[in-house]
């Protein structure tokens, strides 16, 4: 199923930069070394977080995450009949827990609805379109 052109918004300049190179990046606050479970280490956040839950800054930095992440939940989104009468395939929307601890809404590939299982261990891939930004999806490992 076609997702359409996705286009950037100013916010998001650092999440589509880093897509067009092949990585996904996260928020990462620069005045907290919390993490949320209280061991030392980065406060990272998803891609559309606006403020640290922590410090409430909104002074927030992009980082790299690794691209790995696993399966928390998902749904089926079935397409509408063209006027040909034929069906475009369900799209599967998913929300994964990346290996650095921020959770993301995405589109799964590479896998069908028997596969799925929460827990199942993803990797980004990027797709590159011909027009509008760069973006992941995630495949099973």
């Amino acid at each position: 199923m076609d997702i359409g052109i996705l286009r950037r918004d100013g916010r998001t300049d650092g999440f589509f930069d880093a897509a067009a190179r092949d990585r996904l990046a996260v928020r990462r606050c620069p005045d907290c070394t919390r993490g949320g479970d209280g061991v030392s280490g980065d406060v990272l956040l998803p891609p559309d977080a606006t403020s640290c839950p922590d410090c409430g800054t909104e002074d927030l930095e992009w980082a790299d995450a690794s691209g790995d992440a696993v399966l928390v939940t998902w749904t089926v989104l079935h397409g509408r009949p063209k006027e040909d009468g034929s069906t475009p395939p369900p799209a599967l929307l998913a929300l994964v827990e990346l290996a650095e601890g921020p959770w993301l809404h995405a589109r799964l590939d590479g896998v069908t609805t028997a596969d799925l299982r929460e827990g199942l261990p993803l990797r980004a891939r990027f797709v590159h379109p011909g027009e509008g930004e760069s973006y992941p999806l995630f495949l099973p490992v």
